[in-house]
């Protein structure tokens, strides 16, 4: 055994918990301070699922909102084209005159990642056993991943696609005259 291994066994449990605390807070910027009951932390990870369900939460919000972006700027021959995507890389190589809705798929893809992330941080968090969940590992592992999946996507959607997104007000003005809702509003009148 090394001279700071046997060391660190000598130091008192409380002056290891204020060493970690500087050591994180020099790191991170983020106060921490050592949960009440020991025994409770590592019987479950109950915070760190819900932490999970919240990142599932946005990740389905955001794969609505893809969706609907991809549908919206659908075209350009058929479909809503009502919004114009910016063009960040060439265009279809099957069509032309479409823009490849990458930024919107990315993201999407890792949404579904995340979704799959929480449903191994999901089975990983019922397997405590009595006092110990041993699972901490793959939880975090995955939740890490979540993390920083999310930012980064968030990020470059919003910088590459999200904030140069334009209107088709020529195709939308078009798509409102022409809808059949119209006979409906003057089907009583008529």
């Amino acid at each position: 055994m090394s001279k700071q291994c046997s060391l660190l066994l000598w130091i008192p449990i409380p002056l290891f918990y204020i060493k970690i605390k500087i050591f994180v807070y020099k790191n991170t910027n983020l106060r921490f301070k050592p949960g009440k009951n020991k025994f409770e932390l590592i019987a479950n990870h109950d915070s760190l699922v819900n932490l999970s369900s919240s990142l599932n939460n946005l990740s389905i919000s955001l794969l609505k909102i893809g969706n609907d972006l991809r549908m919206l700027s659908s075209g350009p021959r058929s479909g809503l084209c009502e919004l114009i995507l910016p063009e960040n890389e060439p265009g279809s190589s099957i069509m032309p005159g479409k823009i490849n809705p990458t930024h919107i798929e990315a993201l999407t893809m890792i949404c579904t990642q995340v979704m799959g992330n929480h449903t191994t941080i999901s089975i990983a968090g019922s397997q405590g056993h009595f006092e110990l969940n041993a699972f901490k590992p793959v939880i975090i592992y995955n939740l890490l991943q979540s993390i920083n999946l999310l930012n980064d996507s968030i990020y470059y959607f919003t910088k590459k696609c999200l904030k140069k997104i334009k209107a088709d007000k020529k195709n939308i003005t078009k798509n409102l005259k022409n809808s059949l809702m119209l006979v409906t509003a003057l089907s009583p009148k008529i």
